[in-house]
């Protein structure tokens, strides 16, 4: 087993707008380290702490850490690879940025900055239950209603990813969040790690991320290439999750489902209009799959009946300086002023 590379806690990351301590390890892979940080915002008397996430681009197999413990250093052999993977990181890294900044539903990119000879990207700390979370907390299943409450907003967030021809490629229920205000949840999309970004014409711009695919949710596409755009991935992965909100279960893997399997897995009693729409998102072949979230979404005229525009939050691709008018407790409410969801 490699040593662990991370950043140890109390490291402090400089960035362009704000200064991170690092405070602990949330996940590491192949392509860098992601932390929960401590930012020091306000000022005067009005400084406080909040916590923000921290990505940072380190392939351990390849680089290591200089002597301060914290600039990355490349043996001189590989290091033409590894600069232009941190080229493709810091691209999408900054495609990310302007993406989220379009949807109160996408977990918001506050800045993106080379460090340490290397690169980063921060996003607003998540307090709140995943889906798989809520779910299991609630009688393991939810109802249709509550499903449609919570997914609304979701098909927004994957629907402008789409627009800007990009692919979340990760879309499961560990990677929705549900903030509560009082009464009122806001789900949000997150784990942006693994997202594709394609040309105007369709083709992949560049090559990263390795693709993760989560078992179950994952299309059979997705264990080969993706070197075009296919919102139909996306579109597998919203059906799967919504499976598992109406069922509590995960499907097997894409590879060896059937219709059968699929139909044992929903509820008994759920309309047939609602049935064969999701078994039509679920298709493993992508050519016959519904093609797109949009009309996922018409399909599931039944599921949506009654939809309604959700008030949208203010949203900015920077959340201005920290100080006495701008803060807000708790963190959430600082990047993202909750609106009621509910339908009527």
């Amino acid at each position: 087993m490699m040593p662990e590379k991370s950043l140890t806690p109390g490291t402090v990351i400089r960035g362009e707008k704000y200064t991170y301590k690092v405070v602990s390890l949330l996940r590491s892979d192949g392509q860098g380290y992601t932390y929960k940080t401590a930012v020091k915002v306000g000022t005067g008397s009005h400084v406080r702490e909040v916590f923000m996430v921290v990505r940072e681009h380190m392939m351990a197999r390849c680089s290591c850490r200089g002597a301060d413990g914290m600039t990355v250093e490349t043996p001189d052999d590989i290091a033409p690879t590894v600069s232009g993977c941190v080229e493709a990181f810091a691209r999408a890294s900054r495609e990310r940025a302007k993406v989220t900044a379009g949807s109160p539903w996408l977990i918001r990119v506050i800045e993106t900055f080379a460090a340490n000879n290397t690169y980063y990207y921060v996003v607003e700390y998540l307090d709140g239950q995943t889906l798989r979370e809520y779910v299991e907390s609630h009688g393991g299943h939810l109802s249709v209603e509550e499903a449609r409450k919570i997914l609304s907003p979701i098909f927004d967030a994957v629907r402008t990813l789409h627009h800007r021809h990009v692919m979340h490629t990760d879309i499961h229920p560990g990677h929705i969040k549900l903030i509560r205000s009082g009464k009122e949840l806001t789900p949000v999309l997150f784990s942006l790690y693994s997202t594709l970004h394609f040309s105007d014409d369709g083709l992949r711009e560049w090559i990263l991320p390795a693709m993760n695919c989560e078992e179950g949710y994952a299309p059979p596409e997705q264990y080969g290439a993706i070197d075009h755009f296919y919102p139909q991935t996306d579109v597998y992965a919203m059906a799967a999750t919504l499976v598992y909100a109406l069922s509590g279960r995960s499907l097997p893997d894409s590879r060896t489902i059937t219709e059968e399997t699929i139909r044992d897995t929903l509820p008994p009693a759920l309309p047939e209009t609602l049935a064969q729409a999701i078994i039509n998102a679920l298709d493993p072949d992508v050519k016959q799959r519904t093609s797109s979230i949009s009309n996922f979404r018409e399909e599931l005229r039944e599921f949506f009946r009654n939809m309604y525009d959700v008030t949208t939050r203010k949203t900015s691709a920077d959340p201005g300086p920290y100080d006495s008018q701008s803060v807000m407790e708790p963190l959430m409410t600082m990047f993202r002023k909750v609106f009621a969801i509910f339908g009527k």
